[in-house]
């Protein structure tokens, strides 16, 4: 069956990849289930995987998702299964690409865009390693950088139960984070084959930078000294 439900992402893989961004303040967490994943081959050993939002109607893939403001004045906009074909401008796109280091594993880089009905963006690069996982399938691990919203304004959900949210943080950007991608196809890892229509997750947590982090340590310091004085 392609649809894929919401899974939780446990595995020992993502729960390192994501420490990196619970070890600071997350400011913005994000999630997509049953995109349309593609891997085009350059040879045996590299190539680009892609993976996109889509309504395929029932029995095929229908993207669905969530971005959320997690520090105070927190929300979260969620786009319902199968939003991509209600006309907005909502969607969701990733492009990672693949160098074999040895066996079932290799380094990937890219980029990700998550784009809310009335077209802000939350945007930025991906950097990681890909790895075959039994009874999982393809995974991607890895870090977020240079992760900018734009413009500062409401991001907006499609589904009316959002509870939508203002985009300027508490913390100057770019940000920082982390991502755990899976793209579960029956356990075959990247060949000199293509691969279409791959049913997709993708789940990540926006950080401030380290500087930041410095930042918002010396505002605090600052305000300290102003209520002592």
């Amino acid at each position: 069956m392609r649809q894929l439900k919401t899974l939780a992402l446990v595995t020992a893989a993502a729960a390192s990849t994501m420490s990196v961004a619970q070890a600071a303040s997350t400011l913005v967490t994000f999630g997509y289930n049953n995109l349309e994943g593609k891997y085009v081959a350059n040879d045996a050993n590299s190539g680009t995987f892609s993976a996109k939002a889509v309504d395929q109607g029932v029995g095929g893939l229908q993207t669905d998702g969530s971005v959320s403001r997690i520090v105070p004045g927190a929300g979260q906009s969620k786009f319902a299964a199968g939003f991509k074909s209600l006309g907005s401008f909502a969607d969701f796109t990733i492009n990672i690409s693949f160098t074999r280091l040895v066996g079932n594993t290799g380094t990937g880089a890219g980029s990700f865009v998550a784009t809310d009905a009335l077209g802000n963006t939350v945007a930025g690069s991906i950097s990681g390693v890909w790895s075959l996982q039994a009874t999982i399938g393809i995974v991607f691990n890895g870090t977020l950088s240079n992760v900018n919203i734009t413009p500062n304004a409401i991001f907006t959900g499609t589904d009316p139960s959002s509870s939508n949210w203002n985009t300027n943080l508490p913390s100057p950007a770019p940000y920082t984070g982390a991502l755990t991608q899976l793209a579960f196809n029956g356990g075959v890892f990247f060949s000199d084959q293509n691969l279409n229509n791959v049913a997709t997750q993708v789940s990540g947590q926006i950080v401030p930078t380290s500087g930041s982090m410095a930042l918002l340590g010396l505002g605090g310091l600052v305000a300290a000294r102003r209520r002592r004085a």
